[in-house]
Order: structure tokens, then C-alpha cells, then sequence
């Protein structure tokens, strides 16, 4: 029973795994279980080689013969599902999105869901625009201050007033009426 849970465990990881690198999740299921069962008789079958030599064929020791093929099978079973976890987890890049992502109505594609979209589909933040740093041009003419705001202070300015209405300060120019 335990072995089972451990197969369904590692069979998630290596779904989660694949679908992550942009492949599909079936093949590394099936190679998963492949190779757990496979490599478990192959380590069973070694066990039992050893097990025999061992004890140079006296098979009177039955439980003990049973406990070392038992150990090599589960150990052999556990380097297969290694072995499919490493190809799950570190295999080439794919361009599989899964279909249980919502799609995007306007489009038809794929929207971008955290957390369930490979990180390489990740749609890419705008460049942002680099501030402008106004400088001062040697040649060029001075511009005229428009005489409707305050220099002090912004604020516009009534037509005719020889002070800002806001903060007092007297108005060097007169204003247009």
C-alpha cells in the first residue's frame, strides 16, 4: 500500500514537474511508472542473485533470502522513480501550456495564471519610460514667462492684479487682461 501512494505521489510531482518545463505531463506519468515496476523486478532479480551467493544455494533460511530480494527490489524501484523524476524535472523546455488554464475569450489563447504557467510564458513587464531630465541649452533662446501664473507659487493670476491672490507674492510683469 505504501508503495502505491508513493507511485501516485511521485507521479504528481513529475506531472507538476513537466507541465512546468512546458511538456506534456502523460509520457513522464507513464515512464514513472515504467521504470518503478521495471527496475523493482531487475533490483528483485539482483537481490535474489545476491541472496543466493550469499548463502552458496542453502535456501533453508528462507526469510532472510526474501528480506534481501525485498531490499533490493525496493531500492532499485526507488533509483527508477529518481530516474524519472531527474527526466521530469530537468528535461528540455516545451511549449505545452496545460488546458485547464483559463483561455483568454478575446484571443483564444492561454491566459497567464500564476503559479500554473511555466515562468517562460510569463507575460513581460512594459519597459518603462526613462524620466526626462530637462537641460539647459546654451543656444537656445530663454522662453518668456507666461504672465496667467504666480512664479511663486502656480496659482493663476486675475487679469490687472500686481499681486498673486494666493500668496501675496508682488507680480514683476504686468498681466494680460
Amino acid at each position: 500500500m505504501l508503495e502505491v501512494l508513493a507511485i501516485i505521489g511521485l507521479c504528481k510531482l513529475n506531472r507538476k514537474n513537466a507541465i512546468a518545463r512546458g511538456k506534456r505531463p502523460g509520457g513522464f506519468i507513464a515512464l514513472t511508472i515504467v521504470l518503478w515496476i521495471v527496475m523493482e523486478i531487475i533490483g528483485m532479480i539482483i537481490g535474489i542473485i545476491v541472496a543466493g551467493s550469499l548463502s552458496n544455494g542453502d535456501m533453508s533460511d528462507e526469510t532472510s533470502f526474501k528480506f534481501i530480494a525485498m531490499i533490493f527490489g525496493i531500492g532499485f524501484a526507488g533509483l527508477g522513480g529518481l530516474i524519472s523524476f531527474l527526466c521530469a524535472k530537468f528535461g528540455p523546455k516545451g511549449d505545452y501550456v496545460d488546458p485547464s488554464i483559463a483561455v483568454n475569450p478575446q484571443y483564444g489563447a492561454p491566459a497567464y495564471v500564476p503559479g500554473n504557467t511555466p515562468a517562460y510564458m510569463a507575460p513581460q513587464q512594459p519597459v518603462q519610460p526613462q524620466e526626462y531630465v530637462h537641460v539647459n541649452n546654451p543656444y537656445q533662446a530663454p522662453v518668456q514667462q507666461s504672465s496667467q501664473y504666480c512664479e511663486f507659487c502656480g496659482e493663476p493670476l486675475k487679469p490687472g492684479s500686481k499681486f498673486c491672490a494666493s500668496c501675496g507674492t508682488k507680480i514683476n510683469f504686468p498681466v494680460d487682461e
